[in-house]
């Protein structure tokens, strides 16, 4: 299970992010031409591709993406095989989105790979995700933000793609597309509140332990992919006039919209 730990409303919340069109279409099977935690595209294994021994995070979309040319379909990505059993599960999954840079893309091969990972019957270990440390803020910056925003506002519908190409920003436009591949949903029973959690991190400042940092680590993590998430969702709501949404586990969505000059979570309507 991918983490991605945000603050909302002065709440550090842990989000699942996941591929938002997964599909899980075998339970608890094992095929002879087919092993537990591979991908497999246009009968092309993972296992027994050469991309399989690179140490490269991105192997496993380049892999996809490599045996995907002439016939772009749907792919199978099994499990790992059960605790007490030689039983896996099997998710069917769409095309990945074009490739923007490599930063993304890593993002896209972590849900591969934890999906790869999972164990059926057992629950998922979480993985915190850091959008600062996979890079995909690298060309979120403020002033390619408001060059954006200028050009669609004074633009129209038209020509808008060429501006963005002229302006060497149409990577904004493919950033918007590609985070739709994925889904996300707060585990409303992980929340924190704020206030409590800068409390504990005063109170542990002084002995400066490996709980003190790993937690510390954590706070940072959640205020920097929220600001990273924001700018996302603004560049959503500038382009396709609606923001990101956050899906909670109570199945009431969250939008994330800016609101005057600061970044806002904001309740549905």
């Amino acid at each position: 299970m991918l983490i991605l730990p945000i603050v909302n409303k002065r709440r550090v919340m842990n989000v699942e992010i996941k591929l938002k069109n997964a599909t899980k279409v075998r339970h608890r099977v094992s095929y002879d031409d087919a092993k537990s935690s591979d991908i497999i595209v246009n009968r092309e294994k993972f296992s027994n591709s050469s991309f399989n021994n690179s140490k490269d995070v991105n192997a496993p979309i380049d892999f996809i993406r490599s045996k995907s040319i002439l016939y772009p379909r749907n792919f199978l990505v099994t499990t790992k095989e059960e605790s007490d059993s030689t039983l896996y599960d099997v998710y069917e999954v769409p095309q990945p989105p074009v490739k923007i840079n490599d930063n993304m893309d890593k993002l896209y091969s972590k849900a591969i790979t934890d999906m790869r990972l999972e164990i059926p019957n057992r629950p998922s270990r979480g993985k915190y995700v850091s959008f600062h440390d996979l890079g995909i803020d690298k060309h979120l910056s403020d002033e390619r933000i408001a060059l954006l925003q200028r050009i669609m506002k004074n633009g129209n519908s038209d020509d808008f793609v060429e501006k963005l190409e002229e302006a060497g920003i149409i990577d904004l436009l493919q950033t918007a597309d590609y985070i739709n591949n994925f889904e996300c949903t707060v585990l409303s029973d992980s929340v924190i509140p704020e206030e409590s959690l800068q409390d504990t991190l005063r109170a542990m400042s002084s002995i400066n332990t490996r709980d003190y940092r790993n937690l510390k680590k954590y706070y940072d993590m959640a205020k920097s992919n929220t600001d990273i998430y924001m700018k996302m969702s603004y560049i959503n709501k500038i382009i396709y006039d609606k923001p990101l949404v956050l899906k909670s586990g109570d199945k009431a969505m969250k939008k994330l919209v800016k609101k005057k000059d600061d970044y806002d979570f904001m309740q549905a309507a």
